[in-house]
């Protein structure tokens, strides 16, 4: 059931940012229609934003709504924007079963009480593009298109854990901060620049509320798996110089080909595993040109000019 409904927003500040470039996560929260869908286990939070299309957007592992930041306020000129905090995530309850296939059966439920279209798309971050991909088990037939953005499970990984920093010892909010940089470094973005405070707290916040035991979620279905079983029309995203898959990409691309020759694959240069947060603009342009163009059935594998994002020409 939904709990309390919608979140009163202001309507009128709301158009106000929708003109004007938001700045800030908070700014950006306080105009999203929230719905807080109840469950045995507790409450999952869904944010709205936008009228069009409906487009999810699944966040990554050890993530919430924020890792789209810099993607929701454009996309949202152009789709109905439905980004929740996955169980065990950012605002919303763990479920007591600690599997990928589980957060997707429970997102499948919450789309019943959802103002979602009879169809729509699906993108999701990293982790959250395996969730998509068990999505697809419950409601392969109204999924349009399925956006992968520096998705993992189709392959060979470099494994950077070892290489992380916990942040739970540190002594002192300094450190703690410092830890999350440095992974942010070490696995997020690939260029120094862009690792800025906006940054630094997302990943602080969202490292910090997460509840989900990401060890102990050993789906034996792995994403390939998924798109075999239930295939639908793909378009897959990476960042360039992504640390969980450099050196890999090739075989990224040989894996989707195989599943369906028609399925779309990009490479955004200068860009890390977080790449829609590293080039935004190239991102938002990809998913924007992705689910609504009319496109021909040829297979396209490119390798992405960075451009700004204008959405006038977004057709």
């Amino acid at each position: 059931m939904i709990v309390g409904g919608e979140r009163q927003f202001d309507f009128a500040r709301t158009i106000i940012f929708m003109l004007n470039n938001i700045t800030t996560i908070e700014e950006l929260d306080s105009i999203a229609r929230v719905h807080r869908i109840e469950h045995s286990s507790g409450t999952t939070h869904w944010r709205i934003w936008g009228e069009g299309p409906s487009l999810i957007l699944l966040h990554g592992g050890w993530g919430s709504w924020r890792h789209w930041f810099r993607n929701i306020e454009p996309l949202s000129r152009r789709f109905q924007l439905l980004v929740p905090d996955m169980p065990g995530f950012g605002d919303s309850d763990p479920l007591v079963q600690t599997s990928v296939a589980a957060i997707a059966e429970s997102l499948s439920e919450d789309i019943e009480q959802l103002p979602v279209g009879p169809r729509f798309s699906v993108a999701g971050f990293s982790f959250g593009a395996w969730v998509a991909g068990h999505l697809l088990a419950h409601r392969r037939d109204r999924v349009d298109r399925m956006v992968m953005v520096g998705a993992g499970g189709l392959g060979r990984v470099n494994s950077r854990r070892n290489a992380m920093r916990s942040w739970r010892f540190a002594q002192g909010n300094e450190e703690r901060m410092a830890a999350h940089r440095h992974n942010l470094e070490t696995m997020m973005l690939a260029r120094p620049e862009t690792i800025d405070e906006t940054a630094i707290n997302i990943q602080a916040q969202n490292a910090e509320a997460t509840r989900f035991r990401h060890r102990l979620a050993n789906d034996p279905m792995l994403l390939k798996d998924c798109l075999e079983r239930w295939p639908v029309s793909v378009t897959a995203i990476w960042g360039e110089d992504d640390a969980v898959v450099k050196g890999y990409l090739e075989e990224r691309r040989e894996a989707l080909l195989a599943i369906d020759p028609r399925n779309r694959f990009h490479v955004v240069p200068g860009a890390g595993h977080w790449v829609q947060y590293e080039e935004p603009d190239t991102v938002n342009a990809l998913l924007v040109d992705e689910l609504l163009r009319k496109k021909n059935a040829a297979n396209t594998s490119n390798r992405i000019r960075k451009e700004p994002f204008d959405d006038r020409n977004a057709v």
